[in-house]
């Protein structure tokens, strides 16, 4: 009798203490894989700095879209290229710097956004923009991230329009 008593409550301690210190679910990676991209994008802007036209668009995957301001959608490598052929250059200073990175449950894509500046020193019309931009990355077969969807846009005020009957 004395051994029921006392082995009801302790098989159950002994089953609750079994299953608090079994191995628990695998940890998140979200974490370490918000920090690789990042690093990614930190190499990234650094690139670019270095007028790196090859090493800057070597950041996009295969099947990429770039949606810069003022301009049709850079569908491919091609467009992506030539679009940045126009910002990097002898006399140009672009970079950017992540504001906040978060990676999906699955693992699979991540964005991020920040800020950018650019600054292109030209005799006539010299540019020198700051603005946002939004980046989304997919990570590939291989296991590598690249970003897919690549967008920003000035905090400059849009020019006021001309006066009227002059153009």
């Amino acid at each position: 009798m004395l051994i029921r008593r006392i082995g009801a409550p302790l098989v159950v301690t002994a089953a609750l203490l079994a299953t608090s210190c079994s191995p628990s679910e695998a940890p998140d990676p979200r974490a370490a894989e918000a920090a690789a991209i990042q690093t990614l994008d930190e190499q990234w802007s650094a690139t670019a700095a270095r007028n790196d036209l090859d090493g800057t668009v070597a950041f996009y995957a295969p099947d990429a879209v770039l949606l810069g301001p003022n301009a049709p959608i850079a569908r491919d490598a091609k467009a992506i290229r030539e679009a940045w052929a126009g910002m990097l250059g002898p006399n140009s200073a672009v970079s950017w710097k992540v504001t906040k990175v978060e990676v999906a449950k699955s693992g699979e894509l991540g964005y991020l956004y920040g800020t950018y500046s650019l600054a292109i020193k030209v005799p006539k019309a010299p540019v020198n923009d700051t603005g946002k931009m939004l980046e989304v990355w997919k990570k590939q077969a291989d296991g590598k991230w690249k970003c897919i969807v690549d967008t920003f846009n000035s905090d400059l005020p849009v020019p006021a329009p001309p006066p009227a009957g002059k153009k």
